[in-house]
């Protein structure tokens, strides 16, 4: 009997997930025409106010006052979104000085949602990065806003403020945002903070400034994400990075960052200490040799190729894997590596071997 019982109840639970999926379905498909019929309105009102701005006439204060109402609906807010978007690049200057005239409108905006839900800031955060991306677009009162944004304890709403600031391009406020967000709780990584930071629409020269200014305080994570950024955007920092390699005490992460930025930037002052981690035998530090051992691929001598080689007999894979990637690099011939092909070392000779075939292979498909 008690079998039954699970069974009935069993095919009850089925049936009723498969009225929930139907269910959900159907209003899916209902919401879409919905969508789009709120994006067509929506295109029709962006499109009479270009019209009156291409006339030399102002916004309407009540057609702005009832937008400002409709948008604080999110779901007319994503048909505003999506009618932005519809529009061609025929209309992107009219658009855009269609959004400047909207500035107040926003600012009221960004106002109303930072005291909605997290998930509805956050789309907000997100309209914002996608529609201001004119610099001369920037309100600061609304960046103010956005920076309030960051201190929300919601992953997504804070990626998409810091964004939104980044499009903004005001360095002081991304700098006071990235401080923001390595005080809180919820865990930021380092490659969004990175990707965000990559995306600063402003001067990355005084970007870079005002992060190193306050580098020591930021947490290891911040400090990498802020490494990883100078390494792509700046060739200004070797002495400072040369010391943030050679610093006992900084994490070691942040450590193999600085290292890296020498792969992209050479700096011969640099060459002896990269030589010495790629020389170092210690199983524990395989990591620092592998990404010394990387990086000497962009340098050129006989201390270089000797270091290169002799990494190659490393018991480590990765070390070995990089020493061969950089000794490919150096463009050897077979014959230049005629000691490591007549060596007893059959690990070293195969990974050697396994890039060099790759390399041919290569060459021959053209």
């Amino acid at each position: 009997m008690r079998i039954e019982i699970l069974l009935f109840l069993y095919g009850a639970v089925c049936v009723s997930m498969i009225g929930f999926n139907l269910m959900h379905a159907l209003i899916l498909r209902g919401s879409e025409p919905r969508m789009a019929r709120r994006t067509r309105r929506m295109r029709d009102i962006i499109c009479l106010q270009m019209d009156r701005l291409a006339q030399g006439d102002a916004l309407e204060d009540s057609g702005a006052n009832r937008l400002r109402k409709r948008l604080q609906n999110v779901n007319n807010l994503v048909a505003f979104d999506q009618a932005l978007c519809s529009l061609d690049a025929a209309h992107a200057p009219r658009r855009d000085a269609y959004m400047t005239h909207l500035q107040p409108v926003l600012l009221q905006l960004a106002r109303f949602y930072g005291t909605r839900e997290s998930i509805q800031t956050a789309y907000f955060s997100f309209f914002l990065s996608r529609h201001m991306l004119r610099r001369h677009m920037s309100v600061q009162p609304l960046q103010e806003v956005l920076l309030g944004y960051m201190a929300k304890e919601n992953l997504y709403c804070r990626v998409n403020a810091l964004q939104a600031l980044c499009a903004f391009g005001h360095p002081g406020n991304v700098a006071a945002a990235v401080e923001i967000q390595d005080r809180g709780e919820v865990f930021f990584h380092e490659k969004i903070l990175t990707e965000s930071l990559l995306s600063f629409a402003g001067d990355h020269r005084a970007l870079i400034s005002l992060l190193w200014a306050r580098f020591p305080s930021f947490t290891p994570h911040t400090r990498l994400a802020i490494v990883n950024y100078i390494r792509f955007h700046s060739g200004d920092y070797p002495e400072r990075m040369f010391a943030l390699m050679q610093d006992p005490a900084e994490d070691k992460e942040v450590r193999l960052a600085a290292i890296r930025y020498f792969g992209r930037y050479r700096y011969p002052p640099a060459l002896p200490a990269l030589l010495a981690m790629a020389g170092k035998t210690d199983p524990g530090r395989w990591e620092y040799v592998t990404v010394s051992v990387t990086v000497l691929a962009g340098y050129r001598g006989e201390q270089v190729t000797a270091a290169l080689k002799q990494a190659l007999h490393s018991a480590n894979w990765h070390v070995r894997y990089a020493a061969a990637a950089g000794l490919e690099a150096q463009q050897m011939s077979y014959e230049s590596l005629a000691d490591l092909m007549m060596s007893g070392d059959r690990y070293a000779r195969e990974m050697m071997m396994y890039r060099l075939e790759t390399r041919r292979l290569r060459q021959e498909r053209g």
